[in-house]
C-alpha cells in the first residue's frame, strides 16, 4: 500500500485528490498537511466527507514534509513544492507538484513562465538542480517519461485542455504552427478558495471577464510540450476568459491549415493519435458537447470543424478543470510512477446535467 501526504490539503486541489484516494485500493492517504484550518477534521471544512475522511489536518511544519510516506502530493500555490522537494526526495518518497515549480526542465524555461506569472514575479528557481530530472505529466504524450519517475510537474489546468486539443494536428503537420489562436472559458473554483472581489458573487453572474490577455502563463507550457510533440517551435495566442459557473474549462482553438483536409481526414487522425487513450474522447464531425460532457470525470473531450473556405482547423477540448485540469490527471500520473493502471481510483462518469 503507497503512503500518500497531501500538502495543501484544504485547497480545492487537495479536496480533489482527497476524493479521489478514498476510492483507491493501492494508495491510503496517511497525513493531511496545511497551513491554515490546522487542528479540526477535514470533514469540518468540507461536511460531504464526513464519514469518508474525517482525519484531522495538521500543521505543515518544514520537518513534516515527506516524513513516513512514500508520495507527497503538493496541492500548493506556486514557490512551495520547490522548498520541500529536495528533502522529500532525499527521505525516499516521490513528489506531484500541482503548481509550476516542475513543469520545466530548465531554469531558462521556468524563468520565462515566472516573469509572467504575477503571483510569481519573475523570481529565479530555488530548486534549479531538480528540473533536469523533473516530468511535465500528461501520460497522454509522455507516459514513458512518466513511468518510474521520482518528480512529476502536474500540467495547468488550461494547458492540459490546449495541448490535448492541439497535439494530433501539430504532430501530423497539419497546421501552421505558429498561427495557433486560442479562446479559453473556465470556471470560478479555477482560482482556488481564497475569496476576492473578482470571485464576487455580483461581480461573477451574468458576467464574462478576459484576464491576461496574452499573456497567461499556461501559454509558456502549452508552447513548450506542442513544440516537443511537432518538433517545431509554436507561436500561440491564448486569451483567457472566467465566466461564471463553478467549474469547467472549454479552450477553442484556431489554426491555419497547411493543406486540404476534410473534417473525416481529422477525425481519422485524432482516432489514431490517441488510440487506447482512456481519457481523451475524441467526437465526430459535427458534435460538440461543451463542457458538460466532462464535469465531473478526468475525461478531456475533443470535437472540431474544418473551416475549408478559411482554410483553418478549429479545435475545441473541454475539461473539468479540478479533475483532468488538476486531481484527476494527478492521480493518472501517479498511477504511471507507481505501475497501477493509469484508471484506478478515476473511473467516473461526468455529472449531468
Amino acid at each position: 500500500m503507497i503512503r500518500a501526504q497531501i500538502v495543501g490539503a484544504t485547497g480545492y486541489g487537495g479536496l480533489g485528490i482527497i476524493e479521489l484516494l478514498l476510492r483507491h485500493p493501492e494508495i491510503e492517504i496517511v497525513e493531511l498537511l496545511a497551513k491554515s484550518d490546522v487542528g479540526k477534521p477535514i470533514s469540518e471544512f468540507f461536511p460531504h466527507l464526513r464519514g469518508f475522511c474525517d482525519r484531522q489536518v495538521e500543521d505543515s511544519a518544514p520537518e513534516r514534509i515527506g516524513a513516513h510516506c512514500d508520495l507527497v502530493i503538493f496541492a500548493t500555490p506556486d514557490r512551495v513544492g520547490m522548498q520541500f522537494a529536495e528533502q522529500v526526495l532525499a527521505r525516499g518518497a516521490r513528489v506531484v507538484d500541482y503548481s509550476g515549480d516542475f513543469r520545466f526542465e530548465s531554469a531558462e524555461r521556468y524563468q520565462e513562465y515566472a516573469t509572467r506569472h504575477p503571483s510569481v514575479g519573475g523570481k529565479p528557481h530555488l530548486s534549479a538542480s531538480l528540473l533536469s530530472e523533473n516530468v511535465y505529466g500528461i501520460p497522454e504524450l509522455f507516459r514513458e517519461r512518466i513511468q518510474g519517475a521520482r518528480l512529476v510537474g502536474n500540467p495547468g489546468c488550461f494547458a492540459i485542455a490546449m495541448i490535448l486539443s492541439l497535439a494530433p494536428a501539430v504532430k501530423a503537420g497539419l497546421i501552421e504552427p505558429r498561427s495557433i489562436i486560442v479562446d479559453g472559458k473556465t470556471g470560478i473554483s479555477g482560482g482556488g478558495k481564497k475569496p476576492s472581489a473578482t470571485f464576487h458573487f455580483p461581480d461573477r453572474d451574468g458576467n464574462v471577464t478576459p484576464y491576461r490577455v496574452a499573456n497567461h502563463q499556461h501559454a509558456i507550457e502549452t508552447k513548450m510540450a506542442l513544440g516537443d510533440v511537432g518538433g517545431e517551435p509554436i507561436g500561440l495566442t491564448f486569451v483567457p476568459h472566467l465566466v461564471p459557473i463553478s467549474r469547467g474549462i472549454l479552450t477553442t482553438g484556431y489554426a491555419t491549415l497547411r493543406r486540404d483536409v476534410s473534417a473525416q481526414d481529422v477525425y481519422e487522425i485524432y482516432q489514431e493519435f490517441y488510440a487506447g487513450e482512456p481519457f481523451v474522447r475524441i467526437f465526430p464531425p459535427g458534435v460538440t458537447p461543451g463542457i458538460k460532457s466532462a464535469v465531473g470525470s478526468n475525461l478531456c473531450d475533443v470535437s472540431f470543424a474544418v473551416d475549408r473556405e478559411n482554410g483553418r482547423l478549429v479545435v475545441i477540448g473541454a475539461i473539468d478543470n479540478l479533475l483532468k485540469g488538476q486531481a484527476g490527471n494527478a492521480l493518472q500520473n501517479v498511477n504511471a510512477m507507481f505501475g497501477f493502471p493509469e484508471t484506478l481510483g478515476l473511473e467516473r462518469t461526468p455529472l449531468y446535467p
